[in-house]
């Protein structure tokens, strides 16, 4: 009778375990996953590159850790930005988002720093004084970092859009 009971309560709970991948797996399938979008390394390129040092004037707006909002600070760099290209057609204006190395890894900077530059965007086309043409983004995520630190990760001056106007 012993040995009947034993037997019974192994076979149950092999039962319940495969019960219970069953119903795992058939969850999985009937729940679909939302598809996080992946947003693209994309660095300034040669174009900038080939503009002479003193061509360019540099604006910095910086970010608190993780936002993309726009402090009054940053706000003031892109009214300085903006009347500086204010009726001259000849300047565009270089947008490079950037994050630090603090959050969920390369994806979520990367698109952190790709929000970073469209808000800056978004914010030098509602002064009225930059046309669109004249404005382009572009964001490195963390992959070139412009501040070092003793832990390599949280220098401020990472989490900023740097305005290149040329």
């Amino acid at each position: 009778m012993e040995r009947r009971i034993s037997l019974f309560l192994r076979y149950s709970a092999r039962l319940a375990s495969v019960a219970a991948f069953g119903l795992v797996a058939g969850c999985a399938q009937q729940c679909p996953r939302q598809a996080v979008a992946v947003v693209p390394y994309n660095p300034p390129g040669n174009a900038l590159a080939a503009v002479p040092a003193g061509g360019i004037t540099w604006y910095h707006v910086t970010f608190a850790t993780n936002s993309y909002q726009i402090d009054p600070a940053g706000q003031q760099a892109i009214n300085t930005a903006a009347s500086s290209m204010q009726n001259n057609t000849a300047l565009t204006a270089t947008l490079i988002g950037k994050s630090d190395s603090v959050g969920g890894g390369d994806a979520s900077n990367m698109r952190l720093s790709q929000q970073r530059a469209a808000a800056v965007r978004t914010a030098s086309l509602n002064t009225g004084m930059v046309p669109a043409q004249q404005s382009e983004t572009r964001w490195t995520g963390e992959r070139q970092q412009s501040g070092q630190t003793v832990t390599d990760v949280a220098d401020a001056s990472n989490r900023a859009v740097d305005i290149g106007v040329h």
